[in-house]
């Protein structure tokens, strides 16, 4: 009798942790039969887009990089907009933090570079962590500063992207109000309250040469349309 509890207790356990272990190397076919919402991001390291093969294979949503630092642009950014939002996929506009230039500074570059129309998700902060980090309390103002000035002028809190140890380290003791994650983990499924999962960086679809970031939503198609512009 405790050998068959045991063993059922390590089964549950198991079948907790499969989903992100098989999410390492996840296929369209997988996700197109688990009929989950799913995305993409892009920025020009993925090179030239064939979008018309890609329509065969359409995400749900696309995060596009637009900018980074406080005066650096995606060469590739317009373009991946204008014709995500042509074959009717769901856009989202990332800027790449630099410990570099102030906070406020990039927010205004990403502003200026960024669109969010109706029907766009929320701007997103993608803020990583980099050689000679500064010091943790300049580095939670500067991101602060940067959230702050975005929500403000775009009417919108942003979404933030991080993997969960920088979420603890920079932000989650700071901010005095929830804001949506984009939590990245290779290894597992996150244990916080996450809005996105990036789950893998070897996913291949059509239209797009070599291996490109997946995305799980964690909700329905109608939960995903309630965080647009």
């Amino acid at each position: 009798m405790h050998y068959r509890r045991l063993l059922g207790l390590v089964l549950v356990l198991f079948s907790l942790y499969l989903p992100a272990k098989e999410y390492k190397n996840v296929t369209y076919k997988q996700i197109k039969a688990e009929g989950k919402i799913w995305g993409i991001d892009l920025s020009h390291h993925q090179a030239e887009i064939d979008w018309k093969k890609l329509k065969t294979q359409k995400p749900h949503f696309i995060f596009l990089k637009s900018s980074e630092g406080a005066s650096h642009a995606d060469r590739l950014y317009k373009s991946n907009y204008k014709n995500a939002r042509k074959l009717g996929i769901i856009v989202g506009s990332y800027h790449f933090f630099s410990y570099r230039s102030n906070g406020k500074a990039q927010a205004l570059h990403f502003l200026k570079t960024a669109k969010y129309q109706d029907g766009d998700l929320p701007l997103v902060l993608d803020a990583e962590y980099a050689n000679n980090m500064p010091s943790a309390k300049t580095v939670s103002r500067e991101l602060i500063s940067f959230l702050k000035t975005v929500k403000a002028k775009s009417g919108r809190k942003p979404i933030i992207y991080c993997d969960y140890d920088y979420y603890e380290d920079y932000l989650e003791g700071e901010l005095k109000t929830d804001y949506l994650l984009w939590i990245c983990d290779y290894r597992q499924k996150p244990n916080c309250d996450w809005t996105f999962w990036q789950t893998t960086d070897k996913f291949k679809l059509a239209g797009i040469k070599g291996n490109i970031d997946f995305n799980i939503f964690n909700g329905t198609k109608a939960e995903l349309k309630k965080l647009l512009f």
